[in-house]
């Protein structure tokens, strides 16, 4: 599996891995849902993982799934696919 550091935050490195683009969603779209996140919701499964839901440079709704690398003080994008229903709760409204 590739990884590429793809973007430098003040505080973190963002990486998003080959995984995340398996459903055609573009690293600029995928960067462009982490800045604009609008929820959040932890999920159980080891390692810790983040479910992310927010909107891409083109307005679409998308979701994430991220891994806090504390020790590189990276975030690891491993999923990134256009949002479920079942998670637009996370974008806050009705």
């Amino acid at each position: 599996m590739k990884s590429d550091i793809i973007k430098t935050g003040e505080n973190v490195d963002i990486v998003i891995l080959d995984s995340a683009l398996k459903h055609d969603i573009t690293e600029d779209r995928i960067l462009s849902c982490l800045f604009n996140v609008r929820g959040d919701k932890l999920l159980d499964d080891p390692p810790p993982k983040r479910l992310l839901a927010g909107f891409d440079n083109l307005g679409n709704a998308l979701e994430l799934i991220a891994i806090e690398d504390e020790e590189r003080e990276s975030l690891v994008i491993i999923h990134a696919m256009e949002l479920r229903k079942q998670f637009y709760y996370l974008l806050g409204g009705n």
